[in-house]
């Protein structure tokens, strides 16, 4: 059925935030201007996405991650800038912190089939966001592809539990490293209840060079770190060392992925 005529569905809410970011959608890209201009609900919901991303540049000032880049770019060291900062949000904003670089938050959601009933969303619209910031500015990491990083730039991942009460954040490069970035030990990170998207306080740099993922595991029960970073290797593994054919972690929750490409 052609996605014009589907006029009891509404647009799902990765290709609502990838209209959104002006990302190219293809041959329903008519269709879905159609019923975004139509539908009350979708115009309430894109109305929403407008105001999430004004409380994200309120409370995250991009001057100041764009100057703290810039010294970081001067000066800072590689091993430095891999270690997160360890503060609350507030201070983590602070001047003498936005030395340390730049904010990323990043978007992932849950990919939905264009124009799917919002009533086949599973655990309430879960996924997360992580976003990049350099010098250049700020934007979102690509969903569907590999997004290119250049030097100096942090990643910030940010969240929407859903119906979950736990999260746990890792990476993996090309080689097999493994790292958990949130929490670095012990069990998940127990999350607060709503459906509003949060930020993770810290930021991260990826080091190195190469290809790297990230992988965040949203679940109904905590997870043991070290659990985790197992299993990212047996998947690693599994998929012969090839990040792009790696399988989805064997551990309980629904899980999302972001992979850069580092300079």
């Amino acid at each position: 059925m052609n996605l014009a005529q589907q006029k009891d569905e509404h647009i799902g809410e990765l290709t609502l935030r990838r209209r959104r970011a002006g990302e190219p959608l293809g041959a329903d890209a008519p269709a879905i201007e159609a019923h975004a201009t139509s539908c009350a609900d979708c115009r309430a919901r894109i109305r929403a996405l407008d105001d999430e991303q004004r409380r994200f540049e309120q409370e995250i000032s991009f001057d100041r991650f764009a100057a703290g880049v810039e010294r970081a770019a001067r000066g800072a060291s590689k091993a430095k800038a891999r270690r997160p900062n360890r503060t609350t949000l507030n201070n983590w904003i602070a001047p003498m912190l936005a030395m340390a670089a730049c904010v990323v938050a990043m978007v992932t959601f849950v990919p939905r089939p264009v124009m799917q009933r919002p009533a086949t969303r599973t655990k309430g619209g879960a996924g997360i966001i992580v976003r990049v910031a350099g010098v250049d500015g700020q934007r979102n990491a690509r969903v569907d592809s590999t997004e290119p990083l250049a030097r100096g730039e942090r990643l910030r991942i940010g969240y929407q539990p859903g119906e979950h009460r736990y999260l746990i954040a890792l990476t993996i490069d090309d080689h097999g490293a493994v790292q958990a970035l949130s929490p670095e030990q012990g069990k998940s990170l127990a999350l607060a209840e709503g459906g509003a998207t949060r930020y993770l306080p810290d930021s991260w740099e990826l080091d190195g060079a190469g290809i790297e993922r990230i992988i965040v595991v949203l679940s109904d029960q905590p997870i043991d770190v070290a659990a985790a970073t197992r299993a990212a290797r047996a998947a690693y593994d599994k998929a012969g060392g090839n990040l792009a054919r790696m399988p989805s972690l064997d551990l309980p929750g629904e899980q999302f992925v972001r992979t850069f490409a580092k300079p």
